[in-house]
């Protein structure tokens, strides 16, 4: 595989100008069916924190952008992106990484409780969709299965006239679809055990590969964005799937929720070790923990290689197959979402009856 993004090494001083055309130089760059250049220049200013001149440098460079001079706008993937790995220090994205990523400063042995979430997600369709025929909309929302990683669910509601199925919830609707409820997630400490599976699973290490944002519909395109050294989670986990079943080991990807972080949809690749359990795998953790997580503990990445996680919230939905979406008039697209996943105020004791399953990670 040729990789042609260079590896990146968080810095200890910011670097101005300097760190944001570098970044520029190996920003893996929205391609143009899939660009949404929404964002004014204004709000790539206020997002960035790097000031006029050196976003006019960043244009001079080749940021993509349409609009006119002064006037700019910008696809928002490409300014997160860019941000990442610019090393300033100062904006948006940095930031917020940053703080969502605090939790991997803890001992690890802390993913391994029971947590309890108040969960709600509530999906509604695009202005220019808003008034619909609804007999002509249709909804479906990823069912969430706590118990898959050891957990309970103690509640879940659903909107009026919504289906709950084992892998969605569904409706017919114009207005959209509301879930929520109590859930608890857990995890168990697991290591793999073959060493030709952990060779496999830690091929996509941080000294070689990124993590950025990105349409699922470009991750979905894999060898493309793997080829430019950027590993976001649905990507690596469909390449490390197919690798491990070439090597003979029984493997699929998982979709669902990353619990406390950003609320943001997530996949993780689950493999049957040689000792008969399935190995939870999680290549974007690591390089999140290596590149973003400030001070992350020493053992952090060990535990995303093989353990099952609190912070993840299964569903029965593979990495292509997106958490949400509404179809009108038979055709997929993505709805508006607004996802709250928060810590609840009481928390779980462990309960040995609610134990991780074993089961085949076909």
């Amino acid at each position: 595989m040729n990789i042609q993004a260079k590896p990146w090494v968080r810095p200890a001083q910011p670097r101005g100008l300097e760190g944001w055309l570098e970044s520029l130089r190996d920003l893996l760059v929205i391609p143009p069916e899939l660009r949404d250049e929404w964002v004014e220049r204004d709000a790539a200013l206020d997002m960035l924190q790097c000031g006029p001149e050196i976003l006019d440098e960043l244009l001079r460079g080749g940021l993509p952008h349409g609009g006119t001079p002064g006037a700019e706008r910008f696809d928002r993937f490409d300014l997160v992106n860019l941000a990442l790995y610019s090393g300033s220090g100062n904006s948006v994205p940095e930031k917020t990484m940053r703080y969502a990523l605090r939790w991997m400063h803890a001992d690890p042995q802390t993913l391994f409780r029971p947590r309890r979430w108040d969960y709600s997600v509530t999906l509604s369709p695009p202005a220019a969709d808003a008034r619909t025929d609804p007999e002509r909309m249709d909804w479906n929302l990823a069912t969430p299965h706590p118990e898959l990683s050891g957990g309970w669910t103690e509640s879940l509601s659903i909107g009026p006239g919504a289906s709950l199925g084992e892998k969605d919830v569904t409706a017919r609707a114009s207005s959209g679809l509301e879930v929520s409820g109590v859930l608890v997630t857990s995890g168990e400490r697991r290591e793999i055990r073959s060493e030709r599976l952990r060779e496999i699973v830690t091929s996509f290490g941080p000294d070689r590969f990124r993590w950025g944002r990105m349409p699922e519909e470009l991750q979905w395109r894999k060898d493309d964005v793997l080829s430019q050294g950027y590993a976001p989670c649905i990507s690596v986990c469909l390449e490390l799937a197919e690798r491990c079943r070439e090597a003979g080991f029984e493997a699929r990807t998982r979709r669902g929720w990353i619990m406390g972080m950003l609320d943001l949809a997530h996949s993780w690749l689950e493999v049957v070790d040689e000792d008969g359990l399935v190995k939870n795998v999680d290549p974007a953790f690591v390089i999140l923990a290596d590149h973003h997580a400030e001070s992350p503990h020493p053992a952090i990445a060990e535990a995303f290689t093989g353990s099952l996680l609190n912070r993840l919230l299964p569903t029965e939905h593979h990495a292509d197959e997106p958490v949400n979406g509404y179809r009108r008039d038979g055709l997929f697209a993505h709805p508006r979402h607004q996802t709250n996943i928060q810590l609840a105020a009481e928390q779980p004791a462990p309960r040995e009856s609610a134990g991780a399953g074993n089961g085949s990670g076909s």
